[in-house]
């Protein structure tokens, strides 16, 4: 029992390795050389990593090589298609939804309270309040527009009701004018801007 408590603090297992890779030279190579002669344990450590190695070298040898198909990704994308093809089923989807629901329970129970409230409902309370400020403004806003808008409405709508038709085509008949001068005078400028370039 002594000789055995001796002898396993002498047992370096990164000395085997270096010796197999030829890296241990003269007094360290002669001591391990030693040592295996005296360690039955060392020695079946050599022997099992000089099997490892010939079991690797054979592995990664050029005759063993496999080649991949030239369709392999396709080959791969229909069996994944065709595997998972019962997922499709209403039966499995609420099946799926059921458990992740669990999963979902199982992991806030195992995280605790205070975990969840701190990871997950925080920044969704800050999401919320920025969706319900930026909503607040937007109705706001929207409402403003439209109490504006009647306003000026009901005082130009006042000056805009003629007592005679005639005055109200007039009015039309000078506002359509207006738009097709507009149009010609942009088209114009148009075709001068082109003309310059």
């Amino acid at each position: 029992m002594s000789t055995v408590a001796r002898k396993k603090p002498e047992c370096r297992g990164e000395e085997i390795v270096a010796y197999l890779d030829g890296e241990l030279e003269g007094a360290p190579l002669a001591l391990l050389e030693e040592h295996l002669k005296e360690c039955p344990d060392c020695s079946a450590e050599l022997k099992m990593q000089r099997r490892l190695m010939r079991e690797l070298d054979l592995s990664f040898s050029s005759e063993h090589e496999v080649e991949m198909p030239q369709n392999f990704a396709q080959v791969v994308a229909a069996r994944a298609q065709s595997d998972v093809s019962g997922v499709r089923n209403k039966r499995e989807r609420r099946l799926a939804a059921a458990l992740c629901v669990i999963l979902a329970a199982i992991s806030v129970a195992l995280l605790g309270g205070a975990a969840v409230r701190d990871s997950i409902l925080a920044p969704l309370r800050a999401v919320w309040k920025g969706t319900v400020a930026l909503l607040n403004f937007l109705g706001h806003a929207l409402y403003d527009a439209g109490a504006g808008f009647a306003v000026i409405s009901r005082g130009v709508g006042g000056h805009l009701v003629f007592d005679s038709r005639l005055r109200a085509l007039l009015v039309l008949l000078l506002f359509v004018s207006a738009l097709f001068t507009l149009r010609r005078l942009i088209a114009r400028y148009h075709t001068r801007a082109r003309a310059i370039e």
